[in-house]
């Protein structure tokens, strides 16, 4: 996997249902702690990019806090008092370590929540971590996102990743 290659960009929005009317996913990112971003998507033909940056995305830029708060939370738990990614504290709801239904590796699932916006961080072993924003905070898209977040970390790991 290579950073911010278009392919794998391609395979998240497809994993994540972000090409489809009503996904449940409202943007994601794969990142990686030794590679930096690998994958960022919005739904339909919105960028996912801002969701993640404090600042607006150029090709030039990098900043530097919330590359540093995404490395750690790829190497190490999600803090208990959350996480603050894009200038926003997402605070740690549920904390759940599962095991990968085709590999058998071990996965961190966290919901971290901003008042009533959810985001599931799926952190693999290998310092490899899903981020999947929830559209709205119902449930049932909750619950979805989850699902999905699952099944894309579950390739990644069948991928040798």
């Amino acid at each position: 996997m290579s950073p911010v290659a278009e392919e794998w960009g391609e395979v998240l929005r497809t994993h994540l249902a972000l090409g489809e009317k009503g996904s449940p996913v409202l943007a994601a990112a794969v990142f990686s702690a030794e590679d930096g971003f690998f994958a960022v998507e919005g739904r339909g033909d919105e960028p996912g990019r801002p969701y993640f940056r404090s600042t607006p995305y150029d090709a030039e830029s990098v900043v530097p806090d919330d590359v540093e708060a995404l490395c750690t939370v790829c190497e190490e738990a999600v803090h208990p008092r959350g996480l603050r990614i894009a200038g926003t504290l997402w605070r740690r709801e549920s904390r759940e370590v599962i095991s990968d239904v085709v590999t058998g590796s071990e996965l961190e699932l966290a919901l971290l929540r901003d008042g009533d916006r959810a985001m599931w961080v799926v952190r693999a072993a290998q310092g490899i971590c899903t981020f999947v924003l929830v559209d709205g905070d119902s449930g049932a898209h909750v619950s979805e996102a989850r699902s999905l977040a699952l099944d894309f970390d579950s390739f990644l790991v069948g991928q040798g990743y």
